[in-house]
């Protein structure tokens, strides 16, 4: 009986820790900058885009290719790319009339990506 405690026990406390290291792997982080698109970004030259990210316009954001592309953010000289989930919250954001491509967003980030969280105008 003590056996089968025992390894029940350690069995669990092995779940738990992987449970809590993949919760630990993902950081909440908060960015100011730029939302852009992936295809216009990927077709920039990368020295230029924090000019052009200022003013490329919220509705080439939208256009079909484009948003189908997904979206990162342009925030202290480097580019974040989104999750395809977060990217569905950005077209909703950017649908806004009020809304701007310059903004702040709270994501958790992991695995090289930002999984939205939040996201406001700056």
């Amino acid at each position: 009986m003590n056996k089968l405690f025992y390894t029940v026990f350690a069995g669990v406390l092995l779940v738990s820790s992987v449970v809590f290291a993949e919760t630990m792997a993902a950081k909440t982080v908060t960015l100011k900058g730029y939302v852009i698109d992936n295809a216009c970004a990927g077709m920039n030259n990368q020295d230029k885009l924090a000019d052009f990210v200022k003013g490329h316009p919220k509705d080439c954001l939208l256009r079909g290719p484009c948003a189908a592309s997904g979206y990162s953010i342009y925030s202290s000289g480097k580019l974040e790319k989104f999750t395809k989930d977060s990217s569905k919250q950005i077209v909703a954001f950017l649908g806004k009339d009020d809304s701007k491509t310059e903004v702040e967003v709270t994501a958790q980030e992991k695995d090289g990506e930002l999984a939205l969280l939040s996201i406001k105008n700056q």
